[in-house]
This record gives structure tokens, sequence and C-alpha cells, in this order.
């Protein structure tokens, strides 16, 4: 089962992802926990970072760490670029990381899980490349899993215990916080786990 890059590469001209509505709560809450703790942390993965919003943001409120931004759409990380020239960007996959285990103390996958078709592979490579943190931000249910076609690329919905489910032993959870669409039965659900144990699943 795969995604459609070329899908991805035609909206990348346009995307914003709704950007433009400001400091949404669950957004806000994203830049809180990254500011939090980033005394904990030398370097920042962003999965997904699209156009450098998020790191744009992170400046602008005081985040001091070395940030790294990776994205599959090659038009996605040119505007990235273009945005934040300072900062280090590149085109990968959520779903194969080139990157060492444990090589990043922070990593954030905001927004991105509900594109992609293998919710375990995409976890997988998070929590591989951690040796700290794994921060989660995805829309899901509180019902049964579904998914659906928009835009031309699939997006997935998964329930709570759907992203639980394939969190590895090494880490635990920190939180959960759920924030409600408007006008919509699903949520915008944030996770932050911890890893505690390096020896952890093979």
């Amino acid at each position: 089962m795969k995604y459609d890059k070329n899908a991805w590469e035609r909206l990348g001209n346009s995307f914003t992802n709704n950007y433009e509505l400001g400091l949404l709560d669950y957004r806000k809450h994203i830049i809180d926990v990254v500011l939090k703790y980033q005394d904990e942390c030398e370097n920042l993965l962003d999965i997904g970072c699209a156009d450098g919003w998020f790191i744009e943001q992170f400046r602008q409120f005081g985040f001091k760490k070395k940030y790294f931004g990776i994205d599959v759409t090659p038009n996605l990380i040119k505007r990235a670029k273009r945005r934040m020239p300072k900062e280090q960007f590149a085109i990968a996959d959520a779903m194969d990381l080139n990157i060492k285990p444990f090589s990043v103390d922070f990593v954030l996958c905001a927004g991105v899980l509900m594109h992609l078709p293998d919710l375990k592979k995409a976890m997988s490579e998070a929590f591989r490349v951690s040796r700290k943190y794994v921060f989660i931000s995805t829309y899901g249910t509180y019902g049964k899993s579904y998914c659906r076609f928009n835009n031309s690329f699939m997006n997935h919905f998964y329930n709570g215990p759907d992203v639980v489910s394939k969190v590895p032993s090494s880490f635990k959870i920190v939180f959960l916080k759920a924030f409600k669409r408007e006008g919509n039965n699903d949520h915008m659900f944030q996770y932050l786990f911890k890893l505690v144990n390096q020896k952890g699943e093979k």
C-alpha cells in the first residue's frame, strides 16, 4: 500500500495547511511542548516539516536548539529553505528514514500520520531514531478507525489505541491530549513519549 507522492508534489505548490488560521490551540500546544523540553535536548527532527512553518514559530517563541526538517515533497522543501534559509531541510520519507538509531533527542511528527498508509512503519521509524522523546500529533477518532480519499491522496484517521499499540515497550507515554475539531466527530490527538529503556524491542 503506497501513498501518492506525485499528488503531494502537485499539492506542494499551493500547500498552506490552513496556517493562515494562525496559532490554533493544538498548534500552540505543540510549540509549548517543544519549548518546555528543549533544555533536555540538543536537537529536534521535524518529520513532515512541510514549508517550515513550525520552525519559524519555534524560533519566534524562543527555541534555541539545532533543528532538522524533512518532508517527502521537493516543492515544500524548496519553500521551507526560502522561508527559513538558516535551517536544515532535506527530502525524506517518514516511513523510511535514513537516520541512525538513537541519534535525535526530540522527534516531532505533527499532522503527518493521517496521510500515511502504514502507521506501524512510520511510527517505528520515529521511535527508532529517538534517544529521548517522540511527540505525535495526528487526527483521529474515539471510535473505529477509518480512512477516506481527499485531495487525491489518502487520509487515514487513527483512534487512540491504534497509535498507542504501535509504541515500542522502550517508551512510556508522558501525556495524551485531545483537541476536538469544531463541527466534526474527529479530534487532534497529541502524545508525548519518553524513552525509558534503550534495549527496548528489536
